[in-house]
């Protein structure tokens, strides 16, 4: 939640291309002194700002912008940016399910993501997970917690360099 501590990990990611096309990051993390993983399959989409309606958590078929929960959507796409879509799944924030996202890769070529998963019985919560590509030697990844009724909230922050 927004006013946990943060709490220090060490952390490895291995980042390759899959199937010619897609882009994978596999990456290891502790929590409490258990490991965790996690895995980011990556791909080019249509360019998505994050504006799509998210399921509010009745059968009724309202749903709730997500520009209706605080400062949670992403920046509008520009006209003519690159697209980009994942699948994630981490062994502690995503539970046995994986978690679909889609965003657009911005002009410093941030890869910019957002995903919603449903949190019963109230609306949808969500994740923005950004992957910074740094300068060939690493990058850094930030991953951000969406609660209805708060803004997104950073929750992890991973920088890697780039081993020999």
């Amino acid at each position: 939640m927004p006013t946990d501590e943060y709490e220090e990990s060490v952390s490895a990611a291995t980042v390759n291309v899959t199937a010619g096309a897609f882009v994978t990051i596999e990456y290891t993390w502790q929590h409490e002194d258990k490991p965790q993983n996690g895995l980011l399959l990556l791909g080019s989409g249509p360019a998505s700002g994050g504006e799509e309606a998210a399921f509010d958590g009745d059968d009724s078929g309202d749903t709730t912008a997500a520009s209706d929960l605080g400062d949670a959507a992403e920046p509008e796409a520009a006209a003519g940016t690159q697209g980009a879509t994942a699948v994630w799944v981490d062994s502690y924030h995503s539970g046995p399910e994986w978690l679909t996202l889609d965003g657009y890769i911005d002009d410093d070529g941030v890869i910019r993501l957002t995903g919603w998963y449903p949190a019963p019985p109230g609306p949808d919560w969500g994740w923005q997970i950004h992957i910074h590509p740094g300068d060939g030697n690493g990058g850094r990844i930030t991953m951000l917690n969406m609660v209805p009724g708060h803004d997104p909230y950073q929750v992890v922050e991973a920088t890697y360099r780039r081993q020999a």
